[in-house]
């Protein structure tokens, strides 16, 4: 039997941080608090929060933030995308039910880097090839997880090895994707 039977979108609106996309908000049918810190120990990019029962995490470009009873989402591409978020997001929280005594709950709160810290791992050469005018620019969009570590041609060649072994535990560490045979 599953925990959760239905999410219901209440409200489909132009979504302010993107023109073209659209934001959601949408009612769960019963209490999930309690659902919330397996939910972070399963979620990789997840910053929960415990006193004010959420989870926001980002998926594929788009933010979401799961309350108690409702999940809001933004830089949504359209209805569609909408419902498919909230079917994965179903399917996340009734394995999570169904599994709570194999699954260690986590009730610490994930911090977002700084870009700053990011930045001093770089190479700093400025050499544009991820797609950025500066290393800066680049380590504010993937602080953001707006862009990849991937993207960066320069920190996968062996003379930043050292570098690039650092910066990828603390992105790992952080809760950000970082490819597997990287991560030691």
């Amino acid at each position: 039997m599953d925990y959760i039977k239905q999410i219901r979108i209440l409200k489909i609106l132009p979504c302010i941080a993107d023109a073209e996309k659209i934001r959601f908000h949408a009612q769960l049918d019963r209490d999930i608090s309690e659902i919330l810190p397996y939910l972070n120990a399963i979620l990789d990019s997840g910053i929960y929060n415990h006193y004010g029962k959420t989870l926001t995490i980002k998926k594929e470009g788009r933010i979401i933030t799961i309350y108690s009873y409702d999940i809001q989402g933004a830089k949504i591409d359209d209805e569609e995308d909408a419902v498919r978020i909230l079917e994965w997001l179903k399917e996340k929280i009734n394995y999570c039910y169904k599994n709570k005594d194999k699954i260690q709950p986590n009730y610490q709160r994930r911090q977002s880097l700084n870009p700053l810290d990011i930045y001093r791992l770089l190479p700093g050469l400025n050499c544009k090839q991820c797609g950025e005018t500066t290393c800066f620019s680049f380590a504010i969009k993937l602080s953001a997880e707006e862009t990849n570590i991937m993207h960066c041609g320069p920190i996968l060649s062996s003379q930043y090895q050292k570098r690039r072994k650092i910066l990828f535990q603390l992105l790992k560490s952080s809760g950000y994707t970082v490819p597997s045979v990287f991560v030691e």
